[in-house]
């Protein structure tokens, strides 16, 4: 009796179901396990003949397969492996032992890793065959990128050398022009700017000085410079009125410009009556230094900018007394508007204080460099935002083209002008 209930409990503790039949036919062994898999309890198979089990059940004994497929209570199937074994007892009766496993869940877990091993396979290709696409735009890239820096660098090459062509027309020179010595400096912010600035002799003790802006930068601005500068020795020549000079100028430009303009200032210099005119068409007012009293006044008359407006409305004013000694600082607003690190813009007071100082001590390009070092100082950012151009006049010297650079008196055609 106990080494039945031993083999009983022995046989209960496997993992794998177990199941024998005797030599008569008749189920003897059902343990724990075996009913756990297939949720049939031993006291509804023992004693049964294997032939009254069902199909699924007899499946187990049949030895021409490992694996079986059972159903279960509820539906559900069960992936079976199995083994089947016969045990001889004695010459006449031979047992029928089948140890069996459940295999669903091993193989459910099976599947789901194959189907993602697939889905892995699956999307190394896709990011193989992306990475191929991409290689290949990477190329497309890099192609024309080749290309727009070869283009980049023709325009760069092109503007440098237009850049150059422009600042010919604007060196940073010293000339006497009826008795005005004439300095100058021009710095583009940009390859090519603007600004411009020009000179042009009437004779009779006449000279005229301008300074402009046209607005924007870059080629477009650059053109309408040139066609300004242009048009100014055209008209210049002519005409010993600087309203008029604007007036003219004005309906010249004004079909040609649609959202662009410019602004200037034209000063006429009458060394016989020791005298200036001037109008302003919207430009920075330029700064008269009066040697007698240490003064600096701004010069300004009422007009808009150059190209804007059918008529303009420009005023002219004459100021006289205009002695040996006094200057004129004409420039363009990157003086005024060139900021320092907490944003905050030069502005006209400094300027004019500037100006008083360094004409007080200096003469000629001196002053100008020393006001361009001033504000490089004062400036927060490496470069100017804007085009740098200042021109100085200083009223009343004797002609002496030797003083600076080596200067050669006016060629005999010339015709009158000097061209900067």
């Amino acid at each position: 009796m106990q080494d039945n209930e031993f083999f009983v409990k022995f046989t209960d503790a496997l993992p794998a179901g177990l199941l024998a039949v005797s030599g008569d036919g008749r189920i003897f062994l059902w343990n724990s396990t075996a009913e756990s898999i297939t949720c049939i309890n031993r006291g509804d198979i023992i004693g049964r003949r294997a032939d009254d089990l069902p199909e699924s059940i007899r499946g187990l004994f049949h030895s021409d397969s490992s694996e079986v497929i059972i159903e279960i209570p509820g539906g559900q199937f069960r992936h079976i492996s199995k083994t089947v074994q016969e045990i001889s007892v004695n010459e006449t009766e031979n047992n029928v032992v089948v140890a069996f496993m459940d295999m669903t869940e091993h193989l459910i877990r099976k599947q789901e890793m194959e189907q993602v091993l697939m889905e892995t396979a699956e999307t190394r290709d896709l990011m193989e065959e992306q990475a191929a696409r991409l290689a290949i735009a990477l190329a497309e890239v890099d192609e024309k990128n080749e290309i727009i820096q070869a283009q980049n660098k023709r325009m760069v090459d092109e503007l440098k050398m237009a850049g150059k062509l422009q600042k010919s027309l604007l060196p940073n020179i010293y000339e006497n022009i009826g008795g005005v010595s004439v300095s100058c400096k021009y710095i583009p912010s940009i390859h090519i700017g603007g600004d411009l600035y020009d000179v042009v002799d009437l004779g009779q003790g006449l000279s005229g000085f301008i300074i402009a802006d046209v607005s924007g930068h870059g080629v477009a601005a650059a053109l309408v410079s040139s066609m300004f500068k242009m048009s100014f020795h055209t008209l210049a020549a002519n005409v010993a009125s600087p309203k008029i000079l604007f007036h003219m100028l004005n309906q010249e430009f004004n079909p040609i410009l649609s959202d662009d303009y410019i602004t200037a200032f034209y000063l006429l210099s009458d060394s016989v009556n020791n005298a200036i005119s001037f109008s302003n068409a919207g430009h920075p007012t330029p700064l008269l230094y009066k040697k007698s009293t240490r003064e600096v006044i701004e010069l300004d008359t009422d007009g808009f900018f150059l190209g804007m407006f059918d008529d303009g409305a420009y005023e002219e004013k004459t100021i006289t007394g205009i002695e040996r000694g006094d200057a004129l600082l004409l420039y363009t607003d990157c003086l005024l508007e060139t900021e320092n690190k907490e944003g905050v813009p030069f502005g006209l007071t400094r300027l004019k204080a500037l100006f008083a100082k360094t004409i007080e001590e200096s003469h000629g390009q001196d002053v100008i460099d020393l006001i361009e070092a001033r504000i490089r100082v004062y400036n927060a950012r490496e470069n100017f935002d804007d085009d740098f151009t200042v021109m100085l006049l200083e009223f009343w010297e004797q002609a002496d083209h030797s003083r600076e650079n080596g200067m050669d008196s006016l060629p005999a055609d010339s015709g009158g002008f000097v061209e900067f």
